[in-house]
């Protein structure tokens, strides 16, 4: 079975309401048991791990905050820059622990190690063999859980728990924490795009305020099923202010079950064969349920590939936009399969593009001929010209007439 926490439909037409108000009666089920898994055996993605090892001589993280909003993430030692970011749930509580610090799924604590994990490098001289190759895309940048959804509890009709109402909600709250980078492994999937936008306008606000913010949020394309068939819209992916990640099925092939978007696509490896156990402080393979065992394949563990990318590009270029921080990473990508590649996006240069250039066409209707009106006033004005020239020669003739008169006359009386 794959893993991807769904946000309930119920919450198409809810407003976002304060956790101080909201009826948050829920009853905790059973956590599941997982698998124990030995650290060696999670072997990264060839192309991924050689980016990897040359991105982190640039960026590691450091300084970068990524709220990961899903089912809470558990205290590990892998995880040491951890904090508390809210919990929408309210289940599975402990007097010691805050509720997003606990991870009855398991979803969230392996979407944060795939991020965040920090390496382990063995300790000891000579070597005492205790390391393993176990480590985040952004391994020393901090994680804010925000505990979202889960499915281990049992709630009223009614009840606002893990609905599109409280994402809106948390993606506020990660704000208020500040978050630099936002993953989202918890999406809802409805048939067809709704017909009324106003019924998503606390997530549309929310997102454009992260936007606005400067932050990066990213988030699972969704997998296809009965509960997602094609031509669903899958949210908040369907926001073209949010990184969509489908899932690669192995280093040159997309998963079959990968929902396709209607962006470009974007792609990272999707099977975690071990990650970050949310039990104690080891590593599980999967979860072991009462329907049978659960792996961590899905978008939901591509998503967090991404999210740890824009997590190094934010620590290297620090006054990037979100815009520009995209731009990198899909000018970064293999066009064919959309795969990350963190060292490329760090590395390339970015050139500015010229604006497009709307040539737009006017028809102006032709002007009258005047040329005939024209030639007829010069005509008269040169007419009128010698007109006046003739007089003034005519009157300077006469001026002298009568001065040569008046000579004649004085000379002839003595």
């Amino acid at each position: 079975m794959r893993r991807l926490i769904a946000v309930s439909l119920a919450a198409l037409f809810m407003l976002a309401s304060s956790p101080a108000t909201r009826a948050q009666e829920v009853e905790a089920l059973a956590c599941p048991e997982v698998a124990i898994a030995d650290p060696s055996s999670a072997v990264l993605d060839e192309h991924l791990a050689q980016s990897l090892s040359q991105a982190h001589q640039l960026a590691t993280g450091a300084g970068v905050m990524v709220a990961v909003i899903d089912t809470g993430v558990s205290l590990h030692p892998r995880l040491p820059h951890l904090i508390p970011g809210g919990d929408f749930v309210g289940a599975h509580q402990s007097p010691d622990v805050p509720g997003e610090l606990i991870d009855c799924d398991g979803h969230g604590t392996i979407v944060a190690g795939i991020i965040a994990s920090q390496g382990n490098p063995g300790t000891g001289w000579p070597y005492d063999g205790s390391s393993d190759p176990y480590i985040g895309v952004a391994p020393d940048s901090g994680i804010i859980s925000i505990k979202q959804t889960s499915s281990y509890v049992r709630t009223r009709e009614d009840s606002n728990v893990g609905t599109l109402s409280t994402l809106a909600e948390s993606i506020h709250r990660a704000l208020d924490s500040g978050a630099h980078v936002i993953n989202i492994s918890v999406v809802s999937c409805l048939p067809q795009s709704p017909d009324e936008a106003a019924s998503f306008q606390p997530l549309t606000d929310a997102l454009n305020r992260a936007e606005l913010q400067g932050v990066i949020v990213v988030a699972a394309a969704g997998n296809l099923g009965q509960d997602c068939p094609v031509g669903s819209t899958v949210y908040p992916a369907h926001s073209d202010t949010v990184l969509s990640v489908s899932a690669r099925f192995d280093s040159h092939t997309l998963a079959e079950y990968s929902m396709p978007g209607n962006q470009q696509i974007l792609s990272a490896p999707s099977h975690i064969q071990a990650g970050l156990s949310p039990r104690g402080d080891g590593f599980a393979s999967h979860m072991i349920t009462t329907a049978g065992e659960s792996p961590f394949e899905g978008t939901s563990f591509a998503a967090p590939v991404v999210s740890a990318t824009a997590a190094l590009l934010r620590q290297h270029f620090p006054f990037a936009t979100p815009y520009e921080i995209r731009a990198r990473i899909f000018n970064s990508i293999d066009p064919a399969r959309g795969a990350i590649d963190p060292y490329l996006a760090l590395t390339q240069e970015i050139y500015p593009t010229t604006p497009l250039v709307h040539e737009i066409a006017l028809s102006v209707p032709t002007p009258p001929d005047d040329s005939p009106r024209e030639r007829g006033i010069l005509v008269t004005a040169i007419i009128v010209g010698l007109l006046a020239v003739l007089a003034v020669l005519m009157g300077l003739r006469r001026i002298h007439h009568h001065s040569a008169f008046q000579k004649a006359s004085s000379s002839v009386i003595t």
